[in-house]
């Protein structure tokens, strides 16, 4: 599944594009790539720096034999150029833009509002997460930590009228782009069914790198419902809530691991959703040390990148395969996107009890302690 799904606002705004480039789109798809790039560098940089000065000032608080953990300036450029290079020969970025995707431009949204987002640009990152989630439906839940983002007062405290002003904004801006798809569909709401339904609901069972058209296909019609409704609350409510206490002090992280989740679990995915959040993995690169199963993440992404296209053609080209051999790729895909993220978290975690309470593990009558992160 190559493209993301298409609103009368997107439409529009892409038969405007061939009209003035007179079908010779291409050049537009590299600019928007690269305008990409640019942009993911940028947060990338906007980012570490602010994680330093924010360690700056917490150092008072952190452990002296912590001081390895700590982040340097040479760490603020050396991970920025990684983000950079990572966003430019991205093979997963390429494909996309050589596929002539829509999800070029829907990743250029998504990376403006982040960059909206860690810039403190309210109405700009309100207008472009409302284009986006108008798009894909999913980004909705990026608002979460936008509360938590822009709601901060000089004082580093939440401010309930702040956290009000970012509930009104969006709810307006969200309501003015349903109007004008509206009108832009000859005042008729049945883009609804095609778009926003469509998502929701999962009528297609168009093979792709998701786990829904498999699972959805062998099920019978009578649970259906039920387990359209689990899905999609998977996706959009069962991490929110307890990821948005967890990470209430870091929204930044809390939104880059957002993403991932939607990117992994949503309805429709391909591998240019992959490839957003995947290019701004080298920012986390002081999280590394901690991640336990890097062999294991690499290997099974870098197998399903290869073997997918592979076990699709012998399936649907050939005939000497069948569905499973195709939806064993994508489901190594999905679970090494899952170890990514899960122990990315644990990595976080782990991280930050070391800068508080050392990385020197006390002994208890003379037998090394054990750490447990539950």
């Amino acid at each position: 599944m190559l493209f993301s799904i298409i609103t009368p606002l997107s439409l529009f705004f892409y038969s405007k594009l061939h009209a003035i480039t007179n079908g010779h789109v291409e050049g537009l798809f590299i600019a928007a790539d690269l305008l990409s790039a640019i942009l993911t560098y940028k947060i990338a940089h906007r980012v570490l720096t602010q994680l330093f000065d924010q360690e700056i000032k917490e150092k008072a608080t952190y452990k002296k034999d912590s001081e390895l953990l700590w982040l340097t300036e040479a760490n603020i450029q050396k991970s920025a150029y990684a983000v950079l290079l990572c966003s430019m020969i991205n093979p997963l970025s390429i494909g996309t833009c050589l596929a002539k995707s829509s999800l070029v431009f829907h990743n250029l949204l998504l990376t403006m509002t982040f960059y909206f987002f860690i810039t403190y640009q309210l109405l700009p990152f309100i207008i472009t997460l409302c284009l986006t989630s108008s798009i894909s439906l999913y980004p909705i839940i990026l608002i979460a930590p936008a509360l938590l983002q822009f709601s901060k007062n000089n004082a580093n405290n939440r401010s309930i009228i702040r956290i009000c002003v970012v509930i009104i904004l969006f709810i307006i801006v969200s309501f003015g782009i349903l109007i004008l798809n509206f009108f832009l569909n000859h005042q008729s709401w049945s883009f609804i069914e095609s778009t926003y339904s469509f998502i929701f609901h999962v009528p297609d069972y168009t093979p792709n790198i998701g786990i829904f058209w498999y699972f959805f296909t062998e099920m019978f019609d009578h649970f259906r419902s039920l387990f359209v409704w689990t899905f999609q609350m998977h996706v959009l409510l069962l991490y929110l809530l307890p990821f948005t206490i967890r990470l209430r002090r870091d929204p930044i992280f809390l939104f880059w691991l957002l993403c991932a989740l939607f990117c992994t679990f949503k309805s429709y995915p391909a591998y240019g959703d992959a490839a957003f959040y995947f290019n701004f993995l080298p920012i986390w690169s002081f999280l590394f040390r901690y991640v336990r199963h890097s062999l294991i993440i690499i290997c099974m992404v870098l197998v399903a990148i290869l073997m997918a296209p592979i076990t699709w053609y012998l399936w649907i080209y050939t005939g000497s395969a069948n569905a499973n051999f195709y939806f064993a790729m994508t489901m190594v895909f999905n679970v090494a996107q899952t170890f990514l993220v899960s122990d990315l978290f644990y990595a976080y975690l782990k991280r930050k009890f070391f800068l508080k309470n050392g990385i020197t593990i006390p002994q208890f009558n003379g037998v090394e302690g054990q750490l447990e992160f539950r």
